[in-house]
Protein backbone atom coordinates (compact mmCIF):
# COMPACT_ATOMS: atom_id res chain seq x y z
CA UNK A 1 0.00 0.00 0.00
CA UNK A 2 3.07 1.87 0.27
CA UNK A 3 3.37 3.14 -3.46
CA UNK A 4 -0.05 4.16 -3.85
CA UNK A 5 -0.06 6.47 -0.63
CA UNK A 6 3.08 8.07 -2.14
CA UNK A 7 1.36 8.71 -5.73
CA UNK A 8 -2.01 10.14 -3.91
CA UNK A 9 0.26 12.41 -1.97
CA UNK A 10 2.35 13.32 -4.83
CA UNK A 11 -1.06 14.35 -6.93
CA UNK A 12 -2.35 16.09 -4.00
CA UNK A 13 0.77 17.91 -3.44
CA UNK A 14 1.38 18.97 -6.95
CA UNK A 15 -2.22 20.19 -6.83
CA UNK A 16 -1.94 22.70 -3.83
CA UNK A 17 0.85 24.00 -5.86
CA UNK A 18 -0.77 24.58 -9.34
CA UNK A 19 -4.32 25.06 -9.02
CA UNK A 20 -4.11 28.02 -8.89
CA UNK A 21 -3.21 28.18 -12.56
CA UNK A 22 -6.65 27.17 -13.76
CA UNK A 23 -7.47 30.75 -13.24
CA UNK A 24 -4.68 32.19 -15.46
CA UNK A 25 -4.72 33.93 -18.65
CA UNK A 26 -2.31 33.40 -21.42
CA UNK A 27 0.69 35.02 -21.71
CA UNK A 28 1.24 36.89 -24.82
CA UNK A 29 4.84 35.33 -24.86
CA UNK A 30 4.62 32.86 -27.32
CA UNK A 31 1.38 31.62 -26.15
CA UNK A 32 -0.28 33.76 -28.93
CA UNK A 33 1.95 31.78 -31.36
CA UNK A 34 1.12 28.33 -30.07
CA UNK A 35 -2.25 28.71 -28.94
CA UNK A 36 -4.78 32.09 -28.73
CA UNK A 37 -3.81 34.17 -31.98
CA UNK A 38 -3.05 30.78 -34.37
CA UNK A 39 -5.68 30.24 -36.39
CA UNK A 40 -5.39 26.59 -37.10
CA UNK A 41 -4.95 25.83 -33.46
CA UNK A 42 -8.47 27.77 -32.72
CA UNK A 43 -10.20 25.85 -35.49
CA UNK A 44 -9.86 22.94 -33.41
CA UNK A 45 -9.02 19.29 -34.41
CA UNK A 46 -9.63 19.05 -38.42
CA UNK A 47 -8.13 16.67 -40.81
CA UNK A 48 -6.55 20.01 -42.36
CA UNK A 49 -5.09 20.89 -39.13
CA UNK A 50 -3.62 17.49 -38.37
CA UNK A 51 -2.01 17.52 -42.01
CA UNK A 52 -0.51 20.57 -40.85
CA UNK A 53 0.61 19.54 -37.50
CA UNK A 54 3.08 16.77 -39.30
CA UNK A 55 4.01 18.87 -41.91
CA UNK A 56 4.78 22.82 -40.36
CA UNK A 57 8.50 24.26 -39.01
CA UNK A 58 6.12 26.89 -37.62
CA UNK A 59 8.01 28.79 -34.92
CA UNK A 60 11.16 26.59 -35.37
CA UNK A 61 9.97 23.52 -33.98
CA UNK A 62 8.80 20.13 -35.64
CA UNK A 63 6.59 18.98 -32.76
CA UNK A 64 3.27 17.25 -34.24
CA UNK A 65 2.05 15.46 -30.79
CA UNK A 66 2.39 19.01 -29.30
CA UNK A 67 0.12 20.84 -31.88
CA UNK A 68 -2.59 18.13 -31.92
CA UNK A 69 -3.10 18.29 -27.97
CA UNK A 70 -3.21 21.81 -28.28
CA UNK A 71 -6.53 21.40 -31.09
CA UNK A 72 -7.98 18.80 -28.95
CA UNK A 73 -8.19 21.48 -25.75
CA UNK A 74 -9.60 23.86 -28.28
CA UNK A 75 -12.14 21.14 -29.80
CA UNK A 76 -13.35 20.28 -26.50
CA UNK A 77 -12.74 23.72 -24.20
CA UNK A 78 -13.09 26.45 -26.43
CA UNK A 79 -10.34 29.14 -25.84
CA UNK A 80 -10.72 28.97 -22.25
CA UNK A 81 -7.03 29.51 -20.43
CA UNK A 82 -7.82 27.41 -17.45
CA UNK A 83 -8.25 24.20 -19.25
CA UNK A 84 -4.71 24.22 -21.11
CA UNK A 85 -3.24 25.10 -17.52
CA UNK A 86 -5.00 22.35 -16.32
CA UNK A 87 -3.73 19.90 -18.83
CA UNK A 88 -0.18 20.78 -18.64
CA UNK A 89 -0.65 20.35 -14.30
CA UNK A 90 -2.27 17.01 -15.09
CA UNK A 91 0.52 16.00 -17.00
CA UNK A 92 3.03 17.59 -14.78
CA UNK A 93 1.06 15.00 -12.18
CA UNK A 94 1.44 11.93 -14.44
CA UNK A 95 4.98 12.73 -15.19
CA UNK A 96 6.12 12.33 -11.25
CA UNK A 97 3.65 9.43 -11.01
CA UNK A 98 5.17 7.62 -13.69
CA UNK A 99 9.05 8.81 -12.44
CA UNK A 100 8.36 7.40 -9.17
CA UNK A 101 7.19 4.12 -10.24
CA UNK A 102 10.00 3.33 -12.99
CA UNK A 103 12.37 4.11 -10.10
CA UNK A 104 10.67 2.10 -7.85
CA UNK A 105 10.59 -0.88 -10.07
CA UNK A 106 14.32 -0.68 -10.97
CA UNK A 107 15.73 0.15 -7.56
CA UNK A 108 13.14 -1.54 -4.90
CA UNK A 109 13.79 1.71 -2.77
CA UNK A 110 10.10 3.45 -2.69
CA UNK A 111 11.04 6.00 0.06
CA UNK A 112 14.06 7.35 -2.03
CA UNK A 113 12.18 7.24 -5.43
CA UNK A 114 9.33 9.52 -3.74
CA UNK A 115 11.81 11.57 -2.65
CA UNK A 116 13.05 12.34 -6.25
CA UNK A 117 9.54 12.20 -7.23
CA UNK A 118 8.74 14.89 -4.67
CA UNK A 119 11.34 17.27 -5.58
CA UNK A 120 10.67 16.87 -9.86
CA UNK A 121 6.85 17.28 -9.24
CA UNK A 122 7.38 20.41 -6.28
CA UNK A 123 11.09 22.01 -7.66
CA UNK A 124 10.39 25.71 -8.25
CA UNK A 125 12.56 25.30 -11.36
CA UNK A 126 9.66 22.90 -12.73
CA UNK A 127 7.22 25.80 -12.53
CA UNK A 128 7.77 27.42 -16.23
CA UNK A 129 7.11 24.58 -17.83
CA UNK A 130 4.14 23.34 -16.09
CA UNK A 131 2.62 26.74 -15.88
CA UNK A 132 3.53 28.37 -19.34
CA UNK A 133 0.90 27.14 -21.59
CA UNK A 134 3.41 27.59 -24.42
CA UNK A 135 5.27 24.91 -22.36
CA UNK A 136 2.97 22.28 -23.19
CA UNK A 137 5.81 20.14 -25.21
CA UNK A 138 8.06 19.66 -22.15
CA UNK A 139 5.18 18.53 -19.92
CA UNK A 140 3.96 16.21 -22.64
CA UNK A 141 7.26 14.75 -23.84
CA UNK A 142 8.53 14.51 -20.43
CA UNK A 143 5.24 12.31 -19.91
CA UNK A 144 5.43 10.03 -22.42
CA UNK A 145 9.23 9.70 -21.80
CA UNK A 146 7.94 8.23 -18.60
CA UNK A 147 5.67 6.22 -20.17
CA UNK A 148 8.38 4.71 -21.92
CA UNK A 149 10.77 4.54 -19.36
CA UNK A 150 8.33 2.20 -17.41
CA UNK A 151 7.88 0.32 -20.36
CA UNK A 152 11.83 -0.53 -20.82
CA UNK A 153 11.43 -1.85 -17.00
CA UNK A 154 8.84 -4.54 -18.14
CA UNK A 155 10.82 -5.05 -21.24
CA UNK A 156 13.90 -5.78 -19.45
CA UNK A 157 12.38 -8.45 -17.41
CA UNK A 158 10.55 -10.08 -20.51
CA UNK A 159 12.58 -9.25 -23.92
CA UNK A 160 9.60 -9.75 -25.93
CA UNK A 161 9.39 -8.37 -29.59
CA UNK A 162 5.39 -6.76 -28.23
CA UNK A 163 7.15 -4.93 -25.27
CA UNK A 164 9.90 -3.51 -27.29
CA UNK A 165 7.75 -1.89 -30.01
CA UNK A 166 5.79 -0.74 -26.79
CA UNK A 167 9.11 1.35 -25.80
CA UNK A 168 9.83 2.70 -29.43
CA UNK A 169 6.36 3.77 -29.60
CA UNK A 170 6.32 5.84 -26.64
CA UNK A 171 9.52 7.01 -27.43
CA UNK A 172 8.44 8.05 -30.65
CA UNK A 173 5.37 9.88 -29.38
CA UNK A 174 7.69 11.49 -27.37
CA UNK A 175 9.82 12.77 -29.45
CA UNK A 176 7.03 14.11 -31.42
CA UNK A 177 6.10 16.45 -28.21
CA UNK A 178 9.64 18.07 -28.03
CA UNK A 179 12.36 16.84 -29.68
CA UNK A 180 15.05 17.14 -26.57
CA UNK A 181 14.40 13.88 -25.55
CA UNK A 182 16.54 12.57 -28.32
CA UNK A 183 18.76 11.52 -25.61
CA UNK A 184 16.46 8.90 -24.48
CA UNK A 185 18.95 5.79 -25.99
CA UNK A 186 21.56 6.79 -23.82
CA UNK A 187 20.12 7.34 -20.73
CA UNK A 188 18.35 3.80 -20.77
CA UNK A 189 22.38 2.31 -21.52
CA UNK A 190 23.13 4.62 -18.26
CA UNK A 191 20.13 2.82 -16.91
CA UNK A 192 21.67 -0.89 -17.69
CA UNK A 193 24.67 0.12 -16.18
CA UNK A 194 22.71 1.56 -12.63
CA UNK A 195 20.41 0.42 -11.08
CA UNK A 196 19.01 -2.68 -13.83
CA UNK A 197 22.80 -4.04 -13.67
CA UNK A 198 22.74 -5.64 -16.73
CA UNK A 199 26.34 -3.67 -17.70
CA UNK A 200 28.86 -4.63 -14.81
CA UNK A 201 31.86 -1.98 -14.21
CA UNK A 202 34.38 -1.46 -15.83
CA UNK A 203 32.40 -2.45 -18.73
CA UNK A 204 33.15 -5.66 -21.20
CA UNK A 205 32.33 -5.42 -24.89
CA UNK A 206 30.46 -8.57 -24.48
CA UNK A 207 27.95 -6.96 -21.92
CA UNK A 208 27.58 -4.15 -24.12
CA UNK A 209 27.00 -5.44 -27.31
CA UNK A 210 23.20 -6.82 -26.11
CA UNK A 211 22.05 -3.72 -24.58
CA UNK A 212 23.50 -1.49 -27.16
CA UNK A 213 21.89 -3.16 -30.19
CA UNK A 214 18.58 -2.86 -28.71
CA UNK A 215 19.26 1.15 -28.63
CA UNK A 216 20.07 1.04 -32.50
CA UNK A 217 16.33 1.77 -33.40
CA UNK A 218 15.74 4.79 -30.78
CA UNK A 219 19.16 6.03 -31.89
CA UNK A 220 17.66 6.46 -35.40
CA UNK A 221 14.69 7.91 -34.07
CA UNK A 222 16.63 10.16 -32.31
CA UNK A 223 19.24 11.28 -35.66
CA UNK A 224 15.74 11.93 -37.15
CA UNK A 225 14.21 14.03 -34.87
CA UNK A 226 17.71 15.89 -34.44
CA UNK A 227 18.08 16.49 -38.34
CA UNK A 228 14.36 18.00 -38.27
CA UNK A 229 14.52 19.68 -35.20
CA UNK A 230 17.85 21.63 -36.99
CA UNK A 231 16.13 22.07 -40.21
CA UNK A 232 13.16 23.90 -38.40
CA UNK A 233 15.35 26.17 -36.31
CA UNK A 234 17.81 27.23 -39.28
CA UNK A 235 14.93 27.55 -41.39
CA UNK A 236 12.87 30.17 -38.90
CA UNK A 237 16.54 32.20 -38.42
CA UNK A 238 16.38 30.98 -34.83
CA UNK A 239 20.21 29.27 -35.01
CA UNK A 240 23.08 31.69 -33.76
CA UNK A 241 25.52 31.84 -36.55
CA UNK A 242 29.48 31.41 -35.86
CA UNK A 243 29.91 34.90 -36.19
CA UNK A 244 28.05 36.03 -34.16
CA UNK A 245 28.89 33.49 -31.00
CA UNK A 246 32.39 31.77 -31.98
CA UNK A 247 32.95 28.23 -30.34
CA UNK A 248 35.19 29.52 -27.54
CA UNK A 249 32.53 31.66 -26.09
CA UNK A 250 29.81 29.25 -26.78
CA UNK A 251 31.59 26.21 -24.18
CA UNK A 252 31.90 29.14 -22.30
CA UNK A 253 28.63 28.90 -21.65
CA UNK A 254 27.73 25.61 -21.73
CA UNK A 255 30.76 25.24 -18.66
CA UNK A 256 28.99 27.96 -16.52
CA UNK A 257 24.96 26.98 -17.82
CA UNK A 258 25.66 23.29 -16.01
CA UNK A 259 26.71 25.18 -12.81
CA UNK A 260 23.98 27.89 -13.07
CA UNK A 261 21.46 25.09 -13.18
CA UNK A 262 23.04 23.11 -10.29
CA UNK A 263 22.72 26.50 -7.97
CA UNK A 264 19.24 27.57 -8.85
CA UNK A 265 18.33 23.07 -8.25
CA UNK A 266 20.12 23.94 -5.02
CA UNK A 267 19.13 28.24 -3.84
CA UNK A 268 15.71 28.51 -6.09
CA UNK A 269 15.17 32.31 -6.01
CA UNK A 270 15.33 35.08 -8.19
CA UNK A 271 13.90 32.63 -11.33
CA UNK A 272 12.33 34.33 -14.49
CA UNK A 273 11.26 33.18 -18.06
CA UNK A 274 14.52 34.83 -19.62
CA UNK A 275 17.76 35.25 -18.41
CA UNK A 276 19.61 37.62 -20.90
CA UNK A 277 22.73 36.19 -22.75
CA UNK A 278 25.75 37.97 -21.68
CA UNK A 279 29.53 37.78 -22.33
CA UNK A 280 30.64 34.80 -20.39
CA UNK A 281 33.65 35.73 -17.57
CA UNK A 282 36.89 33.93 -19.02
CA UNK A 283 38.35 33.04 -15.46
CA UNK A 284 35.00 31.90 -14.17
CA UNK A 285 33.91 29.85 -16.93
CA UNK A 286 37.43 27.86 -16.47
CA UNK A 287 36.67 27.40 -12.79
CA UNK A 288 33.62 25.83 -13.82
CA UNK A 289 35.01 23.52 -16.43
CA UNK A 290 37.28 22.67 -14.04
CA UNK A 291 34.52 22.12 -11.52
CA UNK A 292 32.66 19.83 -14.17
CA UNK A 293 35.90 18.28 -14.72
CA UNK A 294 36.46 17.34 -11.16
CA UNK A 295 32.73 15.46 -10.63
CA UNK A 296 32.72 13.57 -13.59
CA UNK A 297 36.32 12.46 -12.61
CA UNK A 298 34.50 11.55 -9.11
CA UNK A 299 31.78 10.11 -10.52
CA UNK A 300 33.78 7.63 -12.47
CA UNK A 301 36.49 7.00 -9.63
CA UNK A 302 33.38 5.95 -7.66
CA UNK A 303 31.26 4.00 -10.07
CA UNK A 304 31.74 0.68 -8.90
CA UNK A 305 31.09 1.65 -5.15
CA UNK A 306 28.77 3.97 -5.57
CA UNK A 307 27.34 3.35 -9.28
CA UNK A 308 24.19 6.01 -8.79
CA UNK A 309 26.58 8.94 -8.75
CA UNK A 310 27.58 8.06 -12.36
CA UNK A 311 24.38 7.34 -13.56
CA UNK A 312 23.08 10.50 -12.08
CA UNK A 313 25.55 13.13 -12.58
CA UNK A 314 25.54 12.03 -16.65
CA UNK A 315 21.92 11.48 -16.78
CA UNK A 316 22.21 15.86 -15.59
CA UNK A 317 24.73 16.84 -17.87
CA UNK A 318 23.81 14.57 -21.11
CA UNK A 319 20.09 15.17 -21.10
CA UNK A 320 20.72 19.24 -21.03
CA UNK A 321 23.91 18.65 -24.26
CA UNK A 322 21.00 19.60 -26.71
CA UNK A 323 19.93 23.12 -24.91
CA UNK A 324 23.33 23.84 -22.89
CA UNK A 325 24.25 26.47 -25.94
CA UNK A 326 26.52 24.46 -27.81
CA UNK A 327 24.10 25.20 -30.64
CA UNK A 328 22.51 28.14 -29.65
CA UNK A 329 19.18 28.94 -30.41
CA UNK A 330 16.99 32.28 -28.95
CA UNK A 331 18.05 34.90 -26.86
CA UNK A 332 18.63 33.35 -23.46
CA UNK A 333 22.28 32.17 -21.23
CA UNK A 334 19.71 29.46 -19.52
CA UNK A 335 16.10 28.78 -18.95
CA UNK A 336 14.29 26.87 -16.22
CA UNK A 337 12.87 24.69 -18.65
CA UNK A 338 16.05 22.74 -19.79
CA UNK A 339 16.65 21.55 -15.98
CA UNK A 340 12.94 19.54 -16.01
CA UNK A 341 14.07 16.28 -16.73
CA UNK A 342 17.75 16.72 -16.56
CA UNK A 343 17.08 17.68 -13.03
CA UNK A 344 16.06 14.45 -11.94
CA UNK A 345 19.29 12.70 -12.04
CA UNK A 346 21.18 14.91 -9.72
CA UNK A 347 18.01 14.55 -7.63
CA UNK A 348 18.98 10.59 -7.98
CA UNK A 349 22.99 10.82 -7.45
CA UNK A 350 22.22 12.75 -4.41
CA UNK A 351 19.07 10.84 -2.76
CA UNK A 352 21.02 7.83 -3.32
CA UNK A 353 24.56 8.95 -2.10
CA UNK A 354 22.45 10.45 1.85
CA UNK A 355 20.73 7.63 1.78
CA UNK A 356 23.60 5.09 1.99
CA UNK A 357 25.35 7.58 4.34
CA UNK A 358 22.26 7.20 6.78
CA UNK A 359 21.78 3.41 6.91
CA UNK A 360 25.15 3.62 8.47
CA UNK A 361 24.00 5.85 11.08
CA UNK A 362 20.43 4.75 11.57
CA UNK A 363 20.08 7.23 14.85
CA UNK A 364 20.30 10.38 12.13
CA UNK A 365 17.57 8.69 10.00
CA UNK A 366 14.04 10.42 12.02
CA UNK A 367 15.83 13.67 12.09
CA UNK A 368 16.75 13.26 8.09
CA UNK A 369 13.00 12.45 7.45
CA UNK A 370 12.62 16.07 9.17
CA UNK A 371 14.68 17.39 7.05
CA UNK A 372 13.57 15.99 3.95
CA UNK A 373 10.07 16.13 4.70
CA UNK A 374 10.38 20.11 5.53
CA UNK A 375 13.03 20.61 2.24
CA UNK A 376 9.80 19.57 0.20
CA UNK A 377 7.82 21.92 2.01
CA UNK A 378 10.16 24.33 1.45
CA UNK A 379 10.21 23.76 -2.34
CA UNK A 380 6.81 23.54 -2.77
CA UNK A 381 6.11 26.82 -1.04
CA UNK A 382 8.78 28.53 -3.21
CA UNK A 383 6.64 26.66 -6.36
CA UNK A 384 3.59 28.01 -4.84
CA UNK A 385 4.92 31.65 -5.43
CA UNK A 386 6.87 31.28 -8.63
CA UNK A 387 4.05 29.82 -9.99
CA UNK A 388 2.06 33.04 -8.70
CA UNK A 389 3.71 35.32 -11.07
CA UNK A 390 2.29 33.12 -13.81
CA UNK A 391 -1.58 34.87 -13.52
CA UNK A 392 -0.89 37.13 -16.47
CA UNK A 393 2.19 39.07 -19.13
CA UNK A 394 1.92 41.74 -17.16
CA UNK A 395 3.21 40.15 -13.62
CA UNK A 396 5.43 37.85 -15.44
CA UNK A 397 7.33 40.49 -17.26
CA UNK A 398 7.78 42.37 -14.59
CA UNK A 399 8.58 40.08 -12.01
CA UNK A 400 11.39 38.86 -14.68
CA UNK A 401 12.96 42.50 -15.22
CA UNK A 402 13.30 42.71 -11.09
CA UNK A 403 15.33 39.46 -11.09
CA UNK A 404 17.49 39.81 -14.08
CA UNK A 405 18.67 42.99 -14.35
CA UNK A 406 19.23 44.77 -17.62
CA UNK A 407 16.34 42.43 -19.83
CA UNK A 408 15.61 44.29 -23.45
CA UNK A 409 13.74 41.00 -24.36
CA UNK A 410 11.22 41.24 -21.33
CA UNK A 411 11.31 45.29 -21.42
CA UNK A 412 9.79 44.46 -24.94
CA UNK A 413 7.37 42.23 -23.86
CA UNK A 414 6.03 44.33 -20.47
CA UNK A 415 5.57 47.39 -23.16
CA UNK A 416 3.08 44.95 -25.18
CA UNK A 417 1.76 43.98 -22.14
CA UNK A 418 0.93 47.33 -21.53
CA UNK A 419 -0.16 48.51 -24.90
CA UNK A 420 -3.23 45.76 -24.66
CA UNK A 421 -3.79 47.10 -21.57
CA UNK A 422 -4.12 50.85 -23.13
CA UNK A 423 -1.55 52.37 -21.73
CA UNK A 424 0.31 53.34 -24.73
CA UNK A 425 2.60 56.11 -23.05
CA UNK A 426 4.24 53.50 -20.85
CA UNK A 427 4.69 51.16 -23.29
CA UNK A 428 6.36 53.40 -25.54
CA UNK A 429 8.90 54.00 -22.38
CA UNK A 430 9.18 50.32 -22.03
CA UNK A 431 10.34 49.79 -25.84
CA UNK A 432 12.78 52.99 -25.13
CA UNK A 433 14.27 51.38 -22.40
CA UNK A 434 14.64 48.01 -24.62
CA UNK A 435 16.44 50.07 -26.66
CA UNK A 436 18.71 51.93 -25.08
CA UNK A 437 20.32 48.47 -23.67
CA UNK A 438 20.32 46.76 -26.62
CA UNK A 439 19.79 49.10 -30.03
CA UNK A 440 19.84 46.65 -32.42
CA UNK A 441 16.83 45.31 -31.31
CA UNK A 442 14.08 44.51 -34.38
CA UNK A 443 10.89 43.84 -31.89
CA UNK A 444 11.13 46.65 -29.90
CA UNK A 445 12.19 49.06 -32.82
CA UNK A 446 8.83 47.53 -34.23
CA UNK A 447 6.64 48.15 -31.78
CA UNK A 448 7.96 51.64 -30.53
CA UNK A 449 7.48 52.35 -34.17
CA UNK A 450 3.79 51.19 -34.24
CA UNK A 451 3.12 53.21 -31.04
CA UNK A 452 4.79 56.58 -32.49
CA UNK A 453 2.44 55.48 -35.57
CA UNK A 454 -1.00 55.62 -33.44
CA UNK A 455 0.41 58.98 -31.57
CA UNK A 456 0.34 60.43 -35.20
CA UNK A 457 3.67 60.84 -35.36
CA UNK A 458 4.58 58.96 -39.10
CA UNK A 459 7.98 60.40 -40.01
CA UNK A 460 9.84 58.91 -36.95
CA UNK A 461 7.19 55.71 -37.00
CA UNK A 462 8.62 55.22 -39.99
CA UNK A 463 12.11 55.19 -39.06
CA UNK A 464 12.08 52.78 -36.00
CA UNK A 465 9.54 50.45 -38.71
CA UNK A 466 12.49 50.22 -41.34
CA UNK A 467 15.28 50.37 -38.72
CA UNK A 468 13.37 46.40 -37.50
CA UNK A 469 13.12 45.45 -41.15
CA UNK A 470 16.52 45.80 -41.73
CA UNK A 471 17.42 43.84 -38.68
CA UNK A 472 14.76 41.25 -39.40
CA UNK A 473 12.91 41.51 -42.67
CA UNK A 474 10.71 38.60 -41.98
CA UNK A 475 8.57 40.46 -38.85
CA UNK A 476 5.61 40.53 -40.40
CA UNK A 477 4.16 42.86 -38.38
CA UNK A 478 6.74 45.54 -38.79
CA UNK A 479 6.01 44.33 -42.48
CA UNK A 480 2.45 45.17 -42.22
CA UNK A 481 2.60 48.37 -39.52
CA UNK A 482 5.50 50.35 -41.93
CA UNK A 483 2.63 49.68 -45.07
CA UNK A 484 -0.04 50.95 -43.08
CA UNK A 485 2.31 54.26 -42.05
CA UNK A 486 3.31 54.65 -45.68
CA UNK A 487 -0.21 55.07 -46.80
CA UNK A 488 -0.72 57.28 -43.89
CA UNK A 489 1.78 59.35 -45.69
CA UNK A 490 0.25 58.54 -49.20
CA UNK A 491 2.60 56.45 -50.48
CA UNK A 492 0.40 53.47 -51.69
CA UNK A 493 2.70 52.13 -53.73
CA UNK A 494 5.23 51.30 -50.73
CA UNK A 495 2.29 50.12 -48.46
CA UNK A 496 1.61 48.01 -51.33
CA UNK A 497 4.35 45.92 -50.96
CA UNK A 498 5.56 45.94 -47.71
CA UNK A 499 1.42 44.59 -46.78
CA UNK A 500 1.70 41.86 -49.61
CA UNK A 501 4.81 40.96 -48.13
CA UNK A 502 3.42 40.96 -44.37
CA UNK A 503 0.47 38.49 -45.83
CA UNK A 504 3.52 36.20 -47.42
CA UNK A 505 5.11 35.92 -44.41
CA UNK A 506 2.07 35.62 -42.32
CA UNK A 507 -1.20 34.76 -43.97
CA UNK A 508 -5.08 35.03 -42.42
CA UNK A 509 -4.82 38.46 -40.90
CA UNK A 510 -7.76 40.41 -41.42
CA UNK A 511 -6.37 44.21 -40.46
CA UNK A 512 -3.36 43.66 -42.76
CA UNK A 513 -5.77 42.04 -45.94
CA UNK A 514 -8.35 45.31 -45.45
CA UNK A 515 -5.46 47.69 -45.23
CA UNK A 516 -3.88 45.98 -48.73
CA UNK A 517 -7.88 46.23 -50.03
CA UNK A 518 -6.99 50.65 -48.69
CA UNK A 519 -3.71 50.63 -50.39
CA UNK A 520 -4.71 48.90 -53.87
CA UNK A 521 -8.13 51.18 -53.85
CA UNK A 522 -5.87 54.39 -54.09
CA UNK A 523 -3.89 52.48 -56.75
CA UNK A 524 -6.41 52.01 -58.52
CA UNK A 525 -6.01 48.67 -58.81
CA UNK A 526 -10.33 47.70 -58.14
CA UNK A 527 -10.42 44.10 -58.46
CA UNK A 528 -7.42 42.93 -56.63
CA UNK A 529 -8.51 45.76 -53.87
CA UNK A 530 -12.32 43.69 -53.46
CA UNK A 531 -10.77 40.18 -53.54
CA UNK A 532 -8.54 41.52 -49.94
CA UNK A 533 -11.33 42.88 -48.42
CA UNK A 534 -13.43 39.82 -49.47
CA UNK A 535 -10.94 38.11 -47.68
CA UNK A 536 -10.69 40.10 -44.52
CA UNK A 537 -14.29 39.47 -43.78
CA UNK A 538 -13.97 35.95 -44.58
CA UNK A 539 -11.51 35.85 -41.98
CA UNK A 540 -13.98 38.52 -39.87
CA UNK A 541 -17.09 38.95 -40.71
CA UNK A 542 -17.91 41.93 -38.41
CA UNK A 543 -15.06 43.61 -38.91
CA UNK A 544 -15.74 47.03 -39.80
CA UNK A 545 -12.98 48.95 -41.41
CA UNK A 546 -13.27 45.82 -43.62
CA UNK A 547 -16.80 46.56 -44.78
CA UNK A 548 -16.10 50.61 -44.83
CA UNK A 549 -13.01 49.77 -47.30
CA UNK A 550 -14.93 47.69 -50.00
CA UNK A 551 -17.70 50.14 -49.84
CA UNK A 552 -15.02 52.18 -51.33
CA UNK A 553 -13.89 49.79 -53.68
CA UNK A 554 -17.43 49.30 -54.51
CA UNK A 555 -17.96 53.16 -54.85
CA UNK A 556 -15.26 53.53 -56.99
CA UNK A 557 -16.34 50.66 -59.36
CA UNK A 558 -19.63 52.66 -59.60
CA UNK A 559 -21.72 50.02 -57.59
CA UNK A 560 -23.57 51.98 -55.41
CA UNK A 561 -26.36 50.11 -53.80
CA UNK A 562 -23.21 47.43 -53.35
CA UNK A 563 -21.23 50.26 -51.71
CA UNK A 564 -24.58 51.64 -49.77
CA UNK A 565 -24.68 47.93 -48.25
CA UNK A 566 -21.16 48.10 -47.29
CA UNK A 567 -21.35 51.11 -45.55
CA UNK A 568 -24.39 50.26 -43.73
CA UNK A 569 -22.70 47.17 -42.44
CA UNK A 570 -19.84 49.22 -41.38
CA UNK A 571 -22.19 51.38 -39.27
CA UNK A 572 -24.02 48.10 -37.70
CA UNK A 573 -21.05 46.36 -36.60
CA UNK A 574 -19.26 50.08 -34.94
CA UNK A 575 -21.90 52.66 -34.68
CA UNK A 576 -19.31 55.48 -33.78
CA UNK A 577 -17.25 55.10 -37.15
CA UNK A 578 -17.76 58.23 -38.35
CA UNK A 579 -16.06 57.97 -42.33
CA UNK A 580 -18.87 55.26 -42.90
CA UNK A 581 -21.41 57.87 -41.62
CA UNK A 582 -19.56 60.52 -43.99
CA UNK A 583 -19.46 58.25 -46.86
CA UNK A 584 -23.23 57.09 -46.63
CA UNK A 585 -23.88 61.20 -46.26
CA UNK A 586 -22.15 61.90 -49.14
CA UNK A 587 -23.79 59.15 -51.35
CA UNK A 588 -27.19 60.54 -50.13
CA UNK A 589 -26.31 63.99 -51.25
CA UNK A 590 -25.05 63.47 -54.93
CA UNK A 591 -27.48 62.40 -57.46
Amino acid sequence: MLAPGICIALTLATLLVYAQTFRYSFVAYDDDHYVYRNATVIAGLTRAGIAWAFTTFFYANWHPLTWLSYMLDASVFGMDAGWFHAENVALHIGSSILLFLALQRMTRQPLRCAMVAGIFALHPLHVESVAWISERKDVLSTFLEMAALLLYCRFVESRTVGRYLAVAGAFALSIMAKPMVVTFPFLLLLLDFWPLQRIGWPPRRAQWRAPLLEKIPLLILSAIASVLTFLAQRNFGAVEGLQRLPVPERLANAALGYLTYIGQAIWPVSLGVLYPRTSPNLPMALLAAFALFAITAAAFRFARSRPYILTGWLWYTGMLVPVIGLIQVGEQSTADRYSYLPLAGLCIAIVWTAGDWLNRRPGLQPLAAGISGIALIALAVGAHRQAGYWQNGHTLFAHTIAVTGPNPVMRNELGAELAAEHDYAGAAEQYRQALAIRPQNPEANANLGLELLRAGQISQATDHLRQALRLKPTLAKAQADLGFALASSGDYAGANEHLAEALRLAPGDAVVESNLCFALLHTGQLDQAALHCNEALRLQPDFADGHFNLGSVRAAQQRRADARAEFALAIRYDPGLTKAHQALEEMDAKP
